[in-house]
């Protein structure tokens, strides 16, 4: 437990999802008073557990400008992990209303917590600002060189924008911002009756439908660095404490894994002996994606995951399976 959170009043926009629900229980572990605001259309209470008793929940459209005063409300710290994201099909698709929804999240929440008065925010950013044409391992700089990737440019832009949103009022107004730039983060609490989902709960989704032939978009050779929610989580958390200021900072584990090695480490778990095809014709994102972590090393030198890919992948397909049993 660390002293920095004791007795602090923190927001956890997007709580009940993924990383925010690990979050949650990171920040109550370390004596933190919490408020999670969420709509639950990507995240459920379930997800937080025992801790729904601990924290003040409120229901709220984080794109309403009056949501998030409701939810900045006398809050000294805030976390924005409240974003529409969405699978690459539908997101290569509909940048438009990945643009929207995204921005008017960011744009809005950041301008209630300063009226608020809430003094130190993370701004919640992603790999998806980087240009296709990036280099690989992809340092903090590439995002000033080119447009964000394609499949992904109306997401990308919308955070890109939230990030010189954050750098401006830093500036401005003098709040401590720290912007973190995460890749593919997975684990069991994914929102599992998503329409589109993400490449672990979409390919579990097919194991569990014992789909044969397994479809596969793309060649499988493109590469991601999948990390567990609850180890973002912490690096989220470790990273405000540091309070680098409003520098973007990657955040993740330098390993990266090709998308055959993930489907042979699921179909291995499934016990799954079919067929495996591969459809070129499909969109699959950028050859490579493997964050330069220096910046994160330098700041956070001891830090190390906590979960190996085999282990969460293990924890995914189980409350997947529990979650699809059911009937859900």
């Amino acid at each position: 437990m660390t002293e920095v959170w004791k007795s602090r009043k923190v927001l956890v926009a997007g709580g009940a999802g993924l990383i925010g629900s690990y979050l949650v229980e990171h920040l109550l572990r370390d004596g933190a008073s919490v408020r999670v605001a969420d709509n639950l259309d990507s995240g459920t209470l379930d997800n937080l557990g025992d801790n729904a008793k601990s924290v003040d929940f409120v229901q709220v459209d984080l794109r309403d400008p009056a949501g998030c005063s409701k939810a900045t409300e006398g809050m000294d710290t805030a976390f924005d992990l409240a974003a529409r994201t969405v699978g690459i099909g539908y997101s290569s698709t509909h940048h438009g209303e990945m643009l929207y929804d995204s921005l008017a999240i960011s744009l809005n929440l950041m301008e209630s917590a300063r009226r608020a008065g809430v003094q130190r925010y993370l701004v919640t950013s992603s790999s998806c600002v980087y240009p296709d044409v990036s280099p690989i391992p992809t340092p903090e700089s590439a995002a000033e060189v080119n447009n964000p990737e394609g499949p992904n440019a109306g997401y990308g832009w919308a955070k890109r924008m939230a990030e010189f949103q954050g750098m401006y009022y830093a500036k401005e107004y003098g709040m401590d911002v720290s912007i973190v730039r995460l890749v593919n983060a997975y684990g069991p609490r994914y929102h599992w009756s998503h329409g589109e989902p993400h490449v672990i709960p979409a390919l579990i989704r097919r194991l569990l439908k014992r789909e044969d032939p397994l479809l596969i978009w793309g060649s499988g050779r493109q590469t991601r660095s999948f990390i567990h929610a609850y180890d973002i989580a912490m690096l989220m958390k470790l990273i405000v404490e540091r309070n680098p200021g409003p520098k973007p900072v990657n955040i993740g584990q330098p390993e990266d894994t090709a998308i055959v090695d993930l489907v042979s480490h699921l179909t291995s778990i499934a016990g799954y002996n079919g067929n495996v095809f591969y459809d070129h014709s499909k969109p699959e994102g950028p050859a490579r994606k493997c964050l330069d972590l220096s910046l994160q090393s330098k700041l956070l030198p001891d830090f190390r995951p906590s979960i190996s890919l085999r282990e969460g992948l293990e924890q995914t397909y189980e409350a997947g399976k529990a979650f699809f049993s059911a009937g859900s």
